[in-house]
Order: C-alpha cells, then sequence, then structure tokens
C-alpha cells in the first residue's frame, strides 16, 4: 500500500511512501527500496505506475520482460487519489486478492469528514441504503473500541501539520469489531487531514481500554450530554452519552457556536491545556440548521491518562 496524501504549499503532490508490505506495516519507506529484489527497474517502475494512477484516478497495467506491476487507485469523496494499491510480481505470478482499503478527509473549517466510495462499507459493515458521504466526528469516533495513538493524532490535528499512522478498531453496524491501519497526513493549505484506512483482517485481537472503559461507564449514571474534546483543535469528537433534547441532534450534526462565545470556549480549552488540575465553566449558544440559538451550560475538565484531551458536559439551559 502506498499513501499519496501529502501535499505541498502549492497544491502539488509530495513523494509517495510505502505504509504497508502485505499485511506487514511499514513506516513511511521510501519508493527507492521497495522490491528491488524482484527486478532491478522494479523501484522505478512502481514509482511510474502510482503516478499514473494519481494522474488519471485509474488503474495501470505494467507489464514488461520479467516484471508485472499492477496499480489500483484508492479515491477520496473529492475524487482526488489518496493512496495507491500496487501488485509486483514476476510476469508468471497471479496476484492475490487485494486487502480492502477506502479513503477519508476531514475538514477543518467546516468540522465535517467527508468519506470516499467504499469507506463506510468497509469500516461499519454499513448497508448501501445507509451510506452517506458527509458525517460528524462524533459518528466515528463513536465506533472506536481502541485507538491507541489518539494523543498524537489529535495534536497533529490541533497543529495542522505532520503525519500520523497507528491501528485503529471500529465496531460496525452487525457489532463486530474490526481492525485496521490508519494513515494520515494534515494539510494546512487546504486546511484538510486526509486519510487511508486499511483493513488489517489478521490483526490480533484489540485489548480492553481500562481508563477510557472505566469514563465511559461513570458517564453513563450522569443526566447531562457527555463529551471528549481534544483541546488543541477545540474539537468535540465524541459524545458518550448523547445529550438530552433539543441538544441530542449534536451527536449526529455540527451545530453553529455563537460568534460572539466562540473564543470563551477556545480559551477554556487553552486554560485547560495549560493547567490541568482546573475545571472550566462555561455558558454559550448553539444553533442547528432549522433552530434558534439554544442556550447552553457546560463544564470542561481534564481527561486522566489522556494528555491534551478534556471532557465536557453538557445540557440545555433555561433562556
Amino acid at each position: 500500500m502506498i499513501e499519496t496524501l501529502g501535499r505541498t504549499p502549492g497544491g502539488d503532490g509530495t513523494e509517495p511512501t510505502l505504509v504497508a508490505d502485505g499485511s506487514k506495516v511499514k513506516d513511511w519507506a521510501s519508493l527507492v527500496r521497495v522490491r528491488r529484489d524482484l527486478h532491478a527497474a522494479a523501484p522505478q517502475r512502481i514509482a511510474e505506475v502510482v503516478q499514473n494512477c494519481v494522474a488519471t484516478a485509474e488503474p495501470v497495467n505494467h507489464c514488461e520482460t520479467g516484471l508485472v506491476v499492477i496499480g489500483v487507485p484508492v479515491r477520496c469523496a473529492f475524487d482526488e487519489v489518496h493512496g495507491v494499491q500496487v501488485w509486483v510480481a514476476a510476469n508468471e505470478v497471479s496476484p492475490p486478492p487485494r486487502p480492502r482499503v477506502a479513503a477519508w478527509d476531514w475538514q477543518a473549517d467546516t468540522e465535517l469528514a467527508h468519506h470516499g466510495p467504499g469507506l463506510e462499507e468497509l469500516i461499519f459493515a454499513r448497508a448501501p441504503e445507509a451510506v452517506r458521504v458527509i458525517r460528524t466526528p462524533p459518528e466515528a469516533f463513536g465506533r472506536m473500541v481502541r485507538f491507541d495513538g489518539r494523543i498524537d493524532y489529535f495534536e497533529m490535528v490541533g497543529a495542522f501539520e505532520g503525519r500520523h499512522q497507528s491501528q485503529v478498531d471500529m465496531v460496525g453496524d452487525d457489532g463486530v469489531v474490526r481492525c485496521f491501519q490508519m494513515v494520515t497526513r494534515a494539510d494546512p493549505v487546504a486546511r484538510r487531514i486526509r486519510a487511508l484506512m486499511r483493513e488489517c483482517a489478521d490483526a490480533a485481537p484489540a485489548r480492553p481500554e481500562v481508563d477510557m472503559a472505566m469514563v465511559r461507564a461513570v458517564s453513563q449514571r450522569i443526566e447531562d450530554g457527555v463529551g471528549f474534546v481534544g483541546l488543541h483543535s477545540c474539537l468535540i469528537y465524541e459524545w458518550i452519552r448523547t445529550p438530552a433534547p433539543p441538544l441530542d441532534r449534536w451527536a449526529v450534526e455540527r451545530p453553529t457556536v455563537h460568534p460572539d462565545d466562540l473564543d470563551g470556549f477556545r480559551s477554556a480549552c487553552a486554560d485547560l491545556l495549560a493547567d490541568d488540575a482546573t475545571v472550566e465553566q462555561l455558558r454559550f449558544r448553539v444553533r442547528f440548521a432549522d433552530t434558534e440559538w439554544i442556550p447552553v451550560r457546560a463544564e470542561l475538565s481534564p481527561v486522566p491518562a489522556e494528555r491534551g484531551h478534556g471532557l465536557i458536559r453538557v445540557r440545555p439551559e433555561a433562556p
């Protein structure tokens, strides 16, 4: 699996890297050293096939004496190519079934994720009639059984630079937990996070996250809505207890925070980053697509053992 997620400030693609070789995860390996044992021209042919896949968004099949290189692009919701699945072998070898891979993008300005073709069927085992392209972060993070790279990932999102990959375990609509390699890069110019999800069918079963499981269990005894906040990005990315009406729509929609209240919310996140012993009391207003401004009373506190993350409790407040 070769990722093509990077973008230069001018909008051109950065150098692609290898992130998986068969079932083995690779740490952003250079294509120069890929499969040289198969054929002296293999690295160059692989680079050419990847370049053609990115340019055309179509599969590419290259054949020459002693070598076959097949490339299959992985398209995102914006019809860009986020990665290329490449098969390299001698002429007489038949390619095996490809691992399942799909792409997504998260836009900072809207705080909405855009799911590429096949992503929801892959990670959620979702029926075709239930598939949507646009989702809020809680709709995805609420399905994560385990995400060991959570802290590093959200630091990348907050800084809006760099790259990150790690294992995530997702529970599908069918109740089955599946493991994925998540590969992400930040694009500060387009203000997007670009990503690939590659199924790891032979990965070890997920170990329980004891601390986070305890937080989730305790939250079920609280009447208020309870969610996780990335303090660097000020993003409420998961609701572990859905807020009471009329704020219950927050679980699947992104409301607008009143412009006069937005700085106060951001300042509270910054204060908690600076001093994680504090608890911030907040009042702000939100509005959904077809509502008036809804007053909200909130409390922001640190998440134990999760650097850079907060726990927010919200409830509607009488005007």
